[in-house]
Order: C-alpha cells, then sequence, then structure tokens
C-alpha cells in the first residue's frame, strides 16, 4: 500500500520527527510505500519560526529532505484531499504524537492574571476540527481508511468541550479503522467522545522501536563523541528555559559537582527550540539533527531533566535516567495542578520505576535535593529498564500488525 503519515513532522521537536521517522521506516521495511502529507498550519509554523533558531530550522529541513519523500505543501483540509488523490495513496495513518488535542474555551481562561482573566493562546491543532481529526476525507472522491496510531490528547481536559465539538470529534473517531492511544487520559477521552463504542487499546510510542525500525540511520558512537567533543562517559543535563523553570543554578551546580565526583561528565543538552536552562561547563551546540540527538541520549551515562521522549529513548536503550516530569492539567493559572494525565507517571508506573521521576506540575513544587537525584540516577533498575522495552516492543509490533490490517480491510 502507498500510505500516507499525516503528524508533526515539521515540528520543532526532536521526539516528533523520531517517532514519525520510526514508522515511515517501519512501513519501508516491510514492502509499504510511506508519503508524509505535507500539512503544516500557518500559524503553528509562525510560532515555531518565531522562537527557533535558524540553523536548527535549516538543519531539520535537510534531514527531511535526504530521510523521507513528502508531499506538496498543505495548509488545509481541500490541500490534503487534494494530495492524496494527487499522490495516488492508498491509505492514511495518523501520529503518532498530540494529534488528538481539543483544549475547549473554558480550559484556557487563566486566573488569576495581570488581566484578572485572561485565555492562553492556542493554535489551530490544538482545537477541533482540524485535519489531525481525518476532517478532509468527506471531500474526497474515493474512500481512503486511515488510523489514529498512539494518538495523545496533550492533557485536553475534553468534559469542557460544547456538545456539538464532543459529537464532531466522536464522530470522526466513529470513522477510523483503527484507533490506538499513547496514554490512559486519552483513552478516557476517546471511550468518552464515543459513547464507549470505541475503547482503544494504550500502544507504545513509536520511538520504543526506533533501534529495529531505523538502526542503520542511527550516527555511531565514535562520531557522535568527535563531533562534539565529548569523553566517554557523559551525563546529559536538559531542563526547559520557560519563564519558570523547573531548576536554579545553585541546584545544577551542586548536581554537577556530584557528577564529577563520579568521573562523569555533566553536559548541557538542548531543546529543538531553544538552548536548555542554566550555565554548565560543557554543552551541546545548534544546529542539531533529531538523529544526532538521539544518538547523544543512546551512547549517554545517563539523562536528567524534562519531556517524555528523552525518557522513551532512555528506557529503550537502558540508560540511567531521571524525570522532572511537567506533563499533566493546571489549574488557576499553573499554580495548582494534576499530573494523573502524565503520559511520563504512566509510563514510570509501568516499568516499576516510580523512583526515578519527581512530579514537577504547578508554581509550589519541591524540588529534590541534588543528592537524591543523583543517587536514583547512579542506581536506575537497567534490568526493569530493559524488561519494559522488551515488552513495549513486542506491544509496538503487535500494533502495527493489527492497524496494518485494518487499513487493507
Amino acid at each position: 500500500m502507498k500510505i500516507g503519515l499525516l503528524a508533526y513532522h515539521f515540528a520543532s521537536n526532536f521526539g516528533a520527527v523520531l517517532q514519525l521517522l520510526s514508522t515511515y521506516m517501519y512501513l519501508q521495511h516491510h514492502g509499504h510505500t510511506p508519503v508524509i502529507i505535507n500539512y503544516i498550519p500557518a500559524d503553528l509554523q509562525a510560532s515555531y519560526l518565531s522562537t527557533t533558531p535558524s540553523a536548527q530550522v535549516e538543519a531539520q529541513r535537510d534531514m527531511r529532505r535526504q530521510l523521507w519523500h513528502e508531499t506538496e505543501l498543505c495548509r488545509n483540509d481541500a490541500d490534503i484531499a487534494r494530495v492524496i488523490e494527487h499522490e495516488h495513496i492508498d491509505a492514511v495513518i495518523i501520529g503518532s504524537d498530540a494529534v488528538m488535542q481539543h483544549h475547549p474555551l473554558l480550559e484556557r481562561v487563566a486566573f488569576p492574571c495581570r488581566t484578572i482573566v485572561g485565555l492562553t493562546r492556542q493554535t489551530s491543532d490544538q482545537r477541533y476540527p482540524n485535519p489531525f481529526w481525518a476532517t478532509w476525507q468527506s471531500l474526497l472522491s474515493r474512500k481512503v481508511n486511515f488510523a489514529c496510531m498512539s494518538a495523545s490528547c496533550q492533557d485536553s481536559r475534553y468534559r469542557l468541550a460544547t456538545p456539538s465539538a464532543r459529537r464532531g470529534m466522536g464522530s470522526q473517531l466513529m470513522k477510523a479503522s483503527y484507533v490506538s492511544v499513547r496514554d490512559e487520559w486519552t483513552r478516557g477521552m476517546v471511550n468518552y467522545l464515543t459513547q464507549g463504542c470505541i475503547d482503544p487499546p494504550v500502544t507504545p510510542d513509536p520511538v520504543f522501536a526506533f533501534n529495529q525500525n531505523a538502526a542503520e540511520l542511527i550516527p555511531s558512537r565514535e562520531a557522535v563523541l568527535q563531533k562534539f567533543h565529548l569523553p566517554e562517559r557523559y551525563v546529559l543535563v536538559s531542563f526547559l528555559n520557560t519563564s519558570q523553570p523547573t531548576m536554579n543554578q545553585q541546584w545544577l551546580n551542586r548536581f554537577c559537582e556530584l557528577m564529577k565526583q563520579q568521573g562523569l561528565t555533566p553536559v548541557k543538552l538542548p531543546y529543538a527550540h531553544a538552548d536548555a536552562y542554566g550555565r554548565m561547563e560543557h554543552s551541546v551546540p545548534f544546529p542539531l539533527t533529531p538523529l544526532e540527538w538521539y544518538a547523544l541520549i543512546k551512547y549517554s551515562a545517563g539523562y536528567v531533566g524534562n519531556n517524555m521522549h528523552p525518557i522513551v529513548i532512555s528506557l529503550h536503550n537502558s540508560v540511567p535516567f531521571y524525570s522532572f516530569d511537567t506533563y499533566g492539567t493546571k489549574h488557576f493559572n499553573g499554580l495548582t495542578g494534576s499530573d494523573r494525565s502524565s503520559k511520563i507517571k504512566l509510563l514510570l508506573h509501568d516499568a516499576g520505576l516510580d523512583e526515578q521521576r519527581c512530579r514537577c506540575l504547578g508554581k509550589r513544587f519541591t524540588l529534590p535535593r541534588p543528592e537524591l537525584v543523583a543517587e536514583a540516577l547512579l542506581h536506575t533498575n537497567r534490568e526493569k529498564e530493559g524488561n519494559l522495552a522488551a515488552r513495549y516492543l513486542d506491544g509496538y509490533n503487535l500494533m502495527m500488525h493489527n492497524l496494518l490490517n485494518s487499513l487493507a480491510r
């Protein structure tokens, strides 16, 4: 089959690109012809371009050109329907990633704030309707099956949606030939929107199969150490550089001291859109490709910081880690929050590695002592990591088998 892939292929986010590349390579290795549907919302593109260094944007664009085939640019449903017809695409896989978002108006109310009450900013991909909900399907001249794979709603508070939005989302989900989700929160959303007609399985992120699907693309250890002037044993530190970071310089200094005492070199790892927080003696510079970013984590002696995909890569490669988890739903303009919907919390609980995480949601969380984090990092249970990785790879391969069978019907 010629299969269109619809996800965040252009994102200033290394994990988003890697999970799509994993799917692309899986399809190639199994005799299919994948093609990236080049959907780029104009407002989201503008947001990325305003924050991401131009050298980084160019590096990711060059990598995309080298690794996969993209359609012509699509801005809306009509454009997507046209390229599906023009490219003779037989089926479409939506995901994996936060492709099932809808953040209702009530969720976006910020209170208290400087204007007493305000609205958080939102791009078009974060609310229904948008093409990630397959709203282009009705514009096609023929039936094209689509599947939603390991989708996430990114902590959407879906019960606050209007009745018409809930009906629309539920109707679109019922048209899918296959639906799976990345976390229990999104599973609850799908079940709720379809009134129990779809109870989707929670399936692994495709990055859990990256070594299987794309091993030939990963730079060698020697090449990575040489390019970035790294010692044999280094620990990556990567905290989001926001207006309210989950870290402070004093903590970083002490943690770096503890790592050096263990013969490890702490190295600051950037994000795709910006440098990481803080000052450190060693750091990885821009530009950086998603494959280099993956390899840096894979070959490291440990990772400490924010976000999900560094934890996924660590688990996949039995790399020691400690997660400062910021995922969840926020309340009262971020003063408090709930981590019930956290993807990392679910993942580490499933692995039996709850102690490798601290909750950093809300403005009043307690920062764990550097000594505690260092101890947890150095004594990460690699056997549990390996067990989870093997189990998730089996789950991923079963998911792809079932998904492709559903598209062929």
